[in-house]
């Protein structure tokens, strides 16, 4: 059985940033090496953020609606959790809800809100969601 992910926002952004084919973790799920899981809530915000002016200026539109369109048609979707633990950055929530609801599963981000808050990684990894660094990640596959 292939591993499963749910892949934080900032990973995602950063990911359109250096473009799709530059990124280890966009080429390892092209190679269907894991289970990419989105939720509609994330999915939305990540156009939402991509679309901000800032954006616009490092993220080409080809490249920003490649990666929508490669998680709309190819990624698993899942509805959030509505019981999980929280994240003290409540922005962060919408990512830990989608970890819970595809568990078992690694999330996978650089956030230090997520990785580096002991309780909540505690807290996940008894509900079966491995917080995990992209490069870690990556070495698993």
């Amino acid at each position: 059985m292939k591993p499963v992910a749910v892949v934080d926002l900032t990973e995602m952004v950063r990911l359109a940033m250096q473009r799709p084919e530059r990124s280890r973790l966009f080429q390892a799920w092209e190679a269907q090496a894991f289970v990419w899981v989105v939720s509609e809530p994330m999915l939305v915000e990540f156009v939402e953020v991509t679309g901000r002016p800032k954006f616009r200026q490092t993220i080409r539109p080809l490249v920003r609606g490649a990666v929508i369109e490669a998680l709309r048609t190819r990624a698993c979707f899942v509805a959030p959790a509505a019981e999980f633990p929280h994240c003290r950055d409540v922005k962060d929530d919408i990512v830990v809800a989608t970890a819970v609801a595809a568990r078992p599963c690694s999330l996978v981000t650089a956030d230090r809100d997520l990785y580096d808050d002991v309780d909540l990684v505690d807290a996940l990894r008894n509900l079966e969601v491995h917080v995990v660094q992209p490069g870690a990640f990556l070495s698993t596959l």
